[in-house]
């Protein structure tokens, strides 16, 4: 049984919102704004309202910590 919002609905229960991203950034919101608008982190627009996917902001936090490998192309000699 399914009741209250439709599944597609359901989807932006999980999405944060600039606020609740620089909280677990410790940052500020104008520097979660700035990484969306740089492509760092995944903005999601439902309807008026933007928020950022939780994946984007974990992916983030992983290359922050070096978790994610460099791009190709470097130099590593």
């Amino acid at each position: 049984m399914t009741g209250g919002l439709p599944a597609g609905d359901l989807r932006i229960l999980d999405m944060l919102t600039a606020p609740e991203v620089a909280v677990r950034l410790g940052c500020s919101v104008d520097k979660v704004r700035a990484l969306a608008a740089a492509g760092e982190l995944e903005r999601v627009p439902f309807g008026s309202l933007v928020r950022v996917s939780p994946e984007s902001v974990a992916a983030y936090e992983l290359r922050q910590a070096g978790g994610a490998s460099a791009p190709q192309g470097g130099s590593s000699q």
